[in-house]
């Protein structure tokens, strides 16, 4: 076992906590409005990006869904669709955030809009969440971490970080974090016992 130098462990959520599909999204949408799949696909591929950047927010979200299905659209149905994306969070992973907090400080780091947060299921868990849309970068960009570990307010050896995108652990990595890539929950917690955590 070697100990980890990590005074916190940053998660990502969608992909780890909160594991996600984007076809859940497509087929929600679709079915709600009773367009293709397609339609709905490139909606997500003039949104996504500027939302998750913070270049636009909900309402331009709600614009486009309402254009999408040419009726009116609530702000509430709209959100609850876009966040369809997500499946049941990851209870025995949330447990195990939980239990490292006894130990070190947690952390969120999600390329999301804000809104996300009506799907967070504990954020009194991150101290704190940071939120693409709110640091004005996403992963995998340099400026992106570098944002977080000033947030943070540590050196970067002492993040510990777990995403799923190979790329983002790569950049974590090239910034001086140590990295984990989440595969299943047994395979991070031998990975976080292995540094002796939690």
């Amino acid at each position: 076992m070697t100990p980890s130098r990590a005074s916190v462990v940053v998660f990502d959520l969608g992909g780890v906590l909160l594991p996600f599909d984007r076809e859940r999204r497509v087929r929600a949408v679709a079915e709600r409005f009773g367009v293709t799949p397609e339609a709905v696909r490139a909606l997500e591929a003039e949104v996504a990006g500027p939302l998750d950047r913070g270049e636009i927010d909900e309402r331009a979200l709600l614009d486009g869904l309402c254009a999408l299905a040419g009726e009116a659209v609530a702000m509430d149905e709209a959100l609850d669709l876009w966040l369809s994306v997500f499946e049941a969070p990851n209870a025995e992973l949330w447990d195990l955030a939980a239990r490292l907090k006894g130990r070190v400080r947690v952390a969120g780091f999600s390329d999301n809009p804000a809104f996300v947060r009506r799907v967070v299921v504990n954020e009194g868990l991150f101290d704190p969440l940071f939120l693409s849309c709110e640091i004005g970068a996403v992963k995998p960009t340099a400026e992106a971490f570098e944002a977080v570990r000033r947030g943070l307010a540590v050196e970067a050896g002492e993040i510990l970080f777990v995403d799923d995108s190979p790329a983002n652990v790569a950049a974590a990595k090239a910034a001086g974090w140590d990295a984990l890539l989440f595969r299943s929950n047994a395979e991070l917690a031998a990975a976080l016992a292995e540094r002796g955590l939690p």
